[in-house]
């Protein structure tokens, strides 16, 4: 390949974030280097997500500025498997367009490209393992390691499953090597991410849990941080999984979704679980785990959602206070059974239903931040802070800000002095 510079460009979720440290140690260890900026590259890379509308518009609206200039465009990642016409009518004149799972023909495309080639379309998956190609980002202590992508949902709102498939997880010797590596290489923060991790192994007859307690057997300074789960999945395992996750190895955060608090709502998206299940997991974990933080997902207006519906959603983040809820407004995805129904909610009804939500989550998120006043003990260093100070994480995961220069990957005592809505601010112990 020689020394061809390109820039990558990345959208969405921890998934694609890892697709794109892959797509990089693949282009680098064929000769090309990685530059900064479109105007230092000769081939340009849009890692693109399309699991929500917004961020979908966001890519488009990125397209259609590279179409303008004079460089090839590689469009790669899941939005060309949910909305490939959108795509080619904003970049007509794309050099190639990808799959997220065409990471080792990415390699070929590029030489094509690079020889003149225009217009390719690879959206076939390859047969080998992404993973091979896998090489943390550089100048970070937080690398993230995907340990299975796809899922075994049919979530009625979801244009996802089209792009990922089903779940393919890689082997627990495979995800020991990589993990093992990067901690020899300094990660300090190791994130462990899939559409859904409690579903790993689900094909490979290997399981979350063993998993987990094989990468705690890594020797190091390093933390894990484990993505998203749905309850049902973990519900039959949850004593060994709350065992290997009470080791001071992982960082007490669990990504538990909700996404409604009716189960009306929850069987017409189907979801596959109760809100009941979800209940119980939480209570699991919290029993277990006191200082878990517990982030949560809500959809507020799903098709058919009456004002029933969405007060038990009201009702059940008022009881349990997660530390962490990311909320959305339902939107249609190309081809998804939801975006059919003749049940959708007004917009109106939908901006309202977020506010409302958005102003109890406000409040009760500074309620739990207010509890960890005058707490002190260890919080490890990540980086610079968006709007100044140093961004830390104690071992619940929360974020920690202190207003002096500390070094990334390093490990300081602080005492918290205040809570905000977003953070902690804290100060070092002398």
């Amino acid at each position: 390949m020689g020394a061809i510079s390109y820039y990558l460009e990345t959208y969405g979720c921890a998934l694609n974030t890892a697709d794109s440290d892959m797509i990089a140690g693949h282009l680098n260890a064929r000769g090309a280097k990685r530059v900064l900026s479109p105007e230092e590259a000769r081939v340009i890379i849009l890692n693109t997500c399309g699991v929500k509308e917004p961020t979908e518009d966001r890519v488009i609206h990125r397209l259609k500025e590279l179409s303008k200039i004079a460089k090839p465009v590689i469009v790669a990642g899941c939005l060309p498997k949910i909305s490939l016409q959108r795509v080619q009518r904003a970049i007509p004149n794309y050099a190639a367009i990808l799959g997220p799972q065409s990471i080792e023909t990415l390699g070929l495309i590029v030489d094509r490209v690079m020889k003149g080639e225009r217009g390719l379309l690879h959206l076939e998956p390859d047969t080998g393992s992404k993973l091979q190609f896998f090489k943390g980002p550089p100048g970070s202590v937080v690398c993230t390691v995907p340990i299975c992508e796809g899922c075994l949902g049919s979530c009625t709102y979801c244009a996802v499953k089209f792009a990922r498939g089903n779940v393919k997880s890689y082997s627990i010797k495979s995800l020991h090597d990589v993990v093992r590596r990067c901690v020899h290489q300094g990660y300090r923060e190791i994130r462990l991410t899939g559409q859904d991790t409690g579903v790993y192994g689900h094909e490979t007859g290997e399981n979350l849990v063993d998993l987990l307690q094989a990468l705690d057997d890594i020797e190091g300074t390093h933390m894990f941080r484990l993505g998203m789960f749905n309850p049902h999945h973990i519900l039959a395992t949850i004593d060994d999984f709350l065992q290997v996750m009470g080791s001071p190895r992982f960082f007490k955060f669990f990504h538990i979704p909700l996404q409604s608090g009716s189960n009306s709502i929850l069987g017409d998206m189907e979801r596959r679980y109760s809100v009941e299940d979800w209940r119980s997991a939480v209570h699991s974990i919290e029993k277990k785990i006191p200082l878990a933080t517990i982030a949560t997902d809500i959809i507020v207006g799903f098709p058919g959602e009456t004002d029933e519906d969405f007060d038990k959603t009201i009702e059940i983040i008022s009881d349990l206070k997660p530390s962490v809820v990311n909320i959305s407004k339902y939107g249609d995805r190309p081809g998804t059974v939801a975006s059919q129904a003749r049940n959708k909610v007004n917009s109106s009804i939908k901006k309202d239903r977020s506010r409302q939500l958005s102003a109890l989550v406000a409040e009760v998120v500074t309620e739990q931040n207010a509890t960890w006043l005058g707490w002190t003990g260890p919080v490890l260093v990540i980086g610079a802070a968006s709007k100044g100070g140093t961004l830390c994480r104690n071992s619940s995961y929360k974020v920690v800000i202190v207003q002096k220069q500390l070094t990334p990957g390093k490990t300081v005592d602080v005492e918290i002095t205040m809570a905000h809505r977003t953070h902690l601010a804290a100060m070092v112990i002398p």
